[in-house]
């Protein structure tokens, strides 16, 4: 397996829901998949040929940054590409003086936390979120 990494948010946004599919994660669809792209600072994927296999990407505002869509295909974990998409994602921020660097990890995966921590990530319980305004994905 050789697996290709590139920068950009110009893809194919339907390859983006297939690797959601098989994460297990909610498809978004091609205008939203769109409008996220366009606001994000900086997206790296990783392919196996035609397939695309990992994710991560960077949105900011000059203080703070945080990183979202961090996911790899389930065949492909465990080789290395979840890692090297975190720490492309950390060499882009790491001199920027932001005040916050984030992300969002889902709890139910129990390797989730440990996996963000041993590239120094802290646990925080001060998120919280407005439900009231919220829309499910």
């Amino acid at each position: 397996m050789k697996v290709e990494y590139r920068e950009g948010t110009n893809l194919d946004v339907k390859k983006l829901d297939v690797l959601w599919k098989s994460i297990g994660w909610r498809p978004r669809g091609s205008a939203k998949w769109k409008e996220v792209l366009s606001k994000s600072y900086f997206m790296l994927t990783a392919w196996d040929g035609d397939n695309l296999v990992g994710t991560g990407r960077i949105m900011e505002d000059g203080v703070m940054c945080m990183f979202y869509d961090i996911g790899v295909h389930p065949s492909y974990q465990r080789h290395g590409i979840g890692s090297a998409i975190i720490q492309a994602l950390i060499k882009k921020v790491k001199n920027k003086g932001y005040v916050s660097i984030g992300l969002f990890a889902w709890e139910g995966n129990e390797a989730n936390m440990p996996f963000y921590e041993k590239f120094g990530f802290v646990r925080k319980s001060s998120g919280m979120e407005l439900d009231e305004h919220m829309r499910p994905e």
